[in-house]
């Protein structure tokens, strides 16, 4: 027994003492970036550090409209590479590269924006990193969640609207290469909201240059997608305007449209299974003779007219569709009540579209200005494709929308699944050897709602950090590893449903594969066995 010891702690001697010199030369490699690495005349080295598992990362990215929290934490051993690359005499982008001691995979990825895209994802970096992957963001071409730098500079239109993404690829898969001194074996992509837009972007224009692509609730038909929005915002108008819902006033028409709908699926989770089977009644929630809101809880019937029309889809001067309806039952978005123009539409007029920081939303915003919009689509932005470039590359294309998602309307994401499906003339059956789309109920937009919402996707790790029960090898990245990796492709995506308030896993789901449904079969509403698919 005491030679069997002795024997035992040898060997953990040794090979802690082997561990030592190599992890040295990893951070002595790391460190020395800064010197070694210079790939082109574009591209500046900012900084090249080494980070245990559980170092603060100070984010450099310090506009208030990126930080939640002013630090990241790292979750493992790890090189973090921050560059700056020129993308024309007048505009270019930083963007960051953390590279894992334990490589042994050789997967790179990149992770994308959201909104108007100028902060970089940090928290999403570090879950990815953990996870082996060599994970590469970026600010999109400018700092901060605001348009404002792409006034009277449309080489920063361009960036945001595909070159950052390409070059931050490029660039990335360089500093990976000379890292570790060695090819990386295959390249993912994952992003969600103007993230997934940038993905489908990718899928469209340079698919080569990833093995997978994952696009979640994607904003594409961008240019239709502010627009929309705005006309959100008109219809519903200001506080005091007749037409007008405050917060209170929306959330019960939200809980109306719920109790019409919920049930249609015969199961009353407080989760609409399928926003377009439901076409609720408005007037149900109307004032009768003498009835108010602060006596009744009730509309008035020019709020109810408005709401009709809020939910109603968005057609163009030429009588073509813009934009699908809202989805019944999503979370409210404030700009509709909070009584100012949206922020993102107003930002994308002003200063990528006009150039005029004194261009007045009220005054001129119109169906007009939205056709116009739509015909001037700067740098092809609203990424409306087919896939015939992804298709002949022989990679995958994995799309998830949620559909609670009260930002981007989830029947955009059916819209194009089936004009892809029409363009190209393919069944369904035969987009699934590289397309395939997933639609989650009980999803807001990217993380959250009333469902089974938890896929481990981008910009959910980090609000789940610490609750048991979550693993990572069935998170839809590895899924799309397994599709890529082993030929495994996916039928279902697994979700949990997770209350942050209380930091519990109260039930799972897999969510099906579109055009199949997901369908209640009886039982806890919670359990994964009480659905299947049909």
């Amino acid at each position: 027994m005491k030679s069997s010891i002795l024997t035992w702690t040898a060997s953990v001697f040794f090979s802690l003492a082997a561990a030592v010199p190599q992890q040295g030369k990893f951070e002595r490699r790391c460190n020395r970036l800064a010197q070694t690495f210079s790939p082109d005349s574009k591209t500046t080295v900012l900084l090249s550090e080494y980070l245990p598992a559980g170092a603060n990362v100070t984010n450099p990215d310090n506009h208030p409209s990126c930080q939640s929290k002013p630090f990241t934490i790292t979750y493992v051993d790890m090189c973090r590479l921050r560059l700056k690359v020129a993308t024309s005499s007048t505009s270019g982008l930083e963007m960051e590269a953390w590279m894992p001691v334990d490589w042994s995979k050789k997967r790179y990825l990149v992770l994308g924006n959201g909104g108007l895209g100028g902060c970089i994802a940090y928290p999403d970096m570090a879950y990815t990193a953990s996870l082996g992957f060599a994970t590469i963001a970026h600010n999109n071409g400018h700092l901060g969640d605001t348009a404002e730098p792409m006034l009277n500079n449309p080489g920063v239109v361009e960036d945001y609207a595909y070159r950052a993404i390409k070059t931050a690829t490029k660039v990335g898969k360089k500093a990976v290469r000379h890292f570790y001194q060695t090819a990386l074996k295959n390249s993912y992509y994952m992003g969600c909201s103007s993230g997934g837009r940038q993905g489908l972007k990718a899928a469209q224009d340079f698919p080569e240059e990833f093995d997978g692509i994952i696009a979640g609730a994607p904003a594409n038909d961008i240019n239709n997608l502010f627009s929309i929005v705005g006309h959100y915002y008109k219809v519903m108008g200001k506080p005091g305007d007749a037409t007008h819902l405050n917060g209170d006033q929306w959330a019960a028409m939200r809980n109306m449209i719920l109790s019409q709908c919920d049930s249609l699926d015969g199961a009353a989770d407080g989760v609409i299974e399928e926003p377009r089977s439901c076409n609720p009644r408005f007037e149900a929630l109307m004032c009768a003779t003498g009835q108010t809101w602060a006596s009744h809880g009730c509309l008035t019937s020019k709020q109810v007219g408005a709401v009709r029309k809020f939910f109603e889809p968005y057609y163009g001067t030429d009588g073509n569709l813009l934009y699908p309806r809202f989805d019944p039952g999503a979370e409210v978005i404030s700009d509709v009540y909070d009584g100012q123009p949206p922020y993102f539409t107003d930002q994308w007029f002003k200063y990528a579209v006009k150039n005029d920081p004194n261009w007045d939303f009220d005054a001129n915003f119109s169906l007009q200005e939205v056709m116009a919009l739509n015909a001037l689509d700067p740098f092809g932005v609203s990424t409306w494709k087919d896939l015939k470039k992804l298709k002949r590359t022989g990679h995958k294309l994995l799309t998830y929308h949620g559909l609670q998602d009260g930002l981007i309307s989830s029947e955009n994401s059916y819209r194009y699944y089936e004009y892809v499906s029409r363009s190209m003339g393919l069944t369904s059956s035969q987009l699934d050897q590289f397309y395939r789309y997933f639609p989650i109920s009980g999803q807001s937009h990217c993380w959250g709602g009333a469902g089974s919402w938890y896929i481990g996707a981008t910009s959910q790790f980090a609000r789940v950090r610490g609750i048991p029960g979550i693993p990572s090898d069935d998170s839809v990245l590895m899924t799309m590893v397994k599709w890529v990796e082993q030929g495994v492709a996916p039928e279902r995506l697994r979700a949990r449903n997770i209350d942050l308030q209380t930091g519990t896993v109260k039930g799972m789901k897999d969510h099906c594969k579109w055009p199949k449904k997901n369908v209640y079969l009886g039982g806890d509403f919670n359990a994964k066995e009480s659905w299947g698919c049909q």
